[in-house]
Protein backbone atom coordinates (compact mmCIF):
# COMPACT_ATOMS: atom_id res chain seq x y z
CA UNK A 1 0.00 0.00 0.00
CA UNK A 2 1.44 3.69 -0.75
CA UNK A 3 -0.30 7.07 0.14
CA UNK A 4 -0.93 9.28 -3.13
CA UNK A 5 -1.26 13.34 -2.26
CA UNK A 6 -2.48 15.32 -4.87
CA UNK A 7 -3.26 18.97 -5.05
CA UNK A 8 -5.60 20.56 -7.35
CA UNK A 9 -8.65 23.67 -7.90
CA UNK A 10 -11.28 22.90 -6.20
CA UNK A 11 -13.01 25.86 -8.32
CA UNK A 12 -11.46 24.11 -11.23
CA UNK A 13 -14.57 22.07 -12.83
CA UNK A 14 -12.39 20.04 -15.18
CA UNK A 15 -9.94 19.49 -11.89
CA UNK A 16 -12.94 18.09 -9.84
CA UNK A 17 -13.93 16.11 -12.77
CA UNK A 18 -10.87 14.39 -13.28
CA UNK A 19 -10.66 13.89 -9.32
CA UNK A 20 -14.11 12.41 -9.43
CA UNK A 21 -13.07 9.65 -12.33
CA UNK A 22 -9.83 8.70 -10.51
CA UNK A 23 -11.75 7.78 -7.36
CA UNK A 24 -14.12 6.38 -9.41
CA UNK A 25 -12.20 3.93 -10.57
CA UNK A 26 -11.89 2.15 -7.25
CA UNK A 27 -8.33 2.15 -7.23
CA UNK A 28 -7.80 5.04 -4.91
CA UNK A 29 -9.60 6.32 -1.56
CA UNK A 30 -10.00 9.60 -0.97
CA UNK A 31 -8.63 10.51 3.22
CA UNK A 32 -10.43 13.16 4.87
CA UNK A 33 -8.08 14.95 7.22
CA UNK A 34 -4.24 15.43 6.16
CA UNK A 35 -3.05 14.40 9.76
CA UNK A 36 -4.01 10.75 8.34
CA UNK A 37 -0.49 10.91 6.34
CA UNK A 38 2.95 11.56 7.29
CA UNK A 39 4.45 13.58 4.51
CA UNK A 40 6.18 16.87 4.49
CA UNK A 41 4.53 19.20 1.53
CA UNK A 42 7.24 21.06 1.62
CA UNK A 43 9.65 18.22 0.44
CA UNK A 44 10.07 19.34 -3.13
CA UNK A 45 11.17 16.30 -4.46
CA UNK A 46 7.18 15.11 -3.29
CA UNK A 47 6.57 17.25 -6.79
CA UNK A 48 9.32 15.63 -9.14
CA UNK A 49 8.03 14.40 -12.36
CA UNK A 50 9.20 10.83 -12.98
CA UNK A 51 10.94 11.54 -16.60
CA UNK A 52 10.36 7.33 -17.34
CA UNK A 53 6.74 8.63 -17.76
CA UNK A 54 4.42 8.87 -20.87
CA UNK A 55 3.42 12.53 -21.21
CA UNK A 56 -0.18 13.03 -20.18
CA UNK A 57 -2.62 14.81 -22.34
CA UNK A 58 -3.99 17.75 -20.33
CA UNK A 59 -7.32 17.83 -22.36
CA UNK A 60 -8.60 14.18 -21.50
CA UNK A 61 -12.14 13.67 -20.18
CA UNK A 62 -13.02 12.11 -16.88
CA UNK A 63 -13.73 8.83 -19.03
CA UNK A 64 -10.71 8.93 -21.01
CA UNK A 65 -8.36 9.34 -18.00
CA UNK A 66 -10.75 6.49 -16.29
CA UNK A 67 -10.14 4.02 -19.34
CA UNK A 68 -5.98 4.87 -19.71
CA UNK A 69 -5.95 4.39 -15.70
CA UNK A 70 -7.75 1.23 -15.95
CA UNK A 71 -5.70 0.07 -19.60
CA UNK A 72 -2.39 0.69 -17.61
CA UNK A 73 -3.38 -1.32 -14.14
CA UNK A 74 -4.98 -4.16 -15.96
CA UNK A 75 -1.73 -4.07 -18.27
CA UNK A 76 0.48 -4.46 -15.13
CA UNK A 77 -1.64 -7.25 -13.56
CA UNK A 78 -1.86 -9.51 -16.83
Amino acid sequence: MCTVTISYDKNNKVASEKLAALLGTGLFVQLDRHDDIDIDATDRSLYDIDPSLPEIDNDLTPEELERLILEDVHSKLS
